[in-house]
């Protein structure tokens, strides 16, 4: 009887100890884990190869933005864009400037998910022309991208019509 009660005891005693709940554990990282230096910031952009006139009145422009490891990110901004003349031979080839944009907002989600081209992993732009450009020695697209960060990101490209 007293072997059965001792049992009984203990097995009681196991079942209160052990419980049924796990014990969660919650890490919290130092504060000096994450370096702003790992935050995906953009730090380039650049024109590719898609970019064209499409028309005689519109430029389309395909723009790769990448973060500081060379990946190719979507990220919020303001973007300007202006069109030269190009001056042949010259140390300076800038000209002229044809067309000045007035600024695309792309920091709310909505505007910039419709510029965002997700299979080309780049944004399109189109950018209308108020006159018909027809020929010419060549042009220079020029774009400048002002981050959250406040960094202003810059690029060129020359091509002809």
């Amino acid at each position: 009887m007293i072997r059965n009660s001792a049992i009984l005891a203990v097995s009681v005693s196991i079942m209160f100890l052990s419980g049924c709940e796990s014990l969660r554990h919650t890490v919290t990282p130092p504060a000096e884990t994450f370096h702003k230096s790992s935050i995906f910031t953009p730090q380039k952009i650049s024109f590719n190869q898609l970019t064209e006139f499409t028309t005689a009145w519109q430029i389309t422009a395909y723009i790769d933005v990448y973060d500081q490891y060379k990946s190719r990110i979507k990220a919020p901004g303001i973007w300007r864009f202006e069109l030269y003349s190009k001056v042949p031979r010259s140390a300076d080839p800038t000209g002229g400037r044809i067309k000045l944009w007035p600024d695309l907002d792309l920091t709310q989600p909505a505007a910039n998910n419709g510029l965002w081209q997700d299979y080309l992993r780049c944004y399109r732009f189109e950018l209308n022309l108020d006159t018909e450009i027809t020929s010419g020695e060549g042009y220079i697209l020029e774009t400048i991208c002002y981050t959250a960060e406040g960094k202003a990101i810059s690029d060129t490209i020359e091509f002809k019509r």
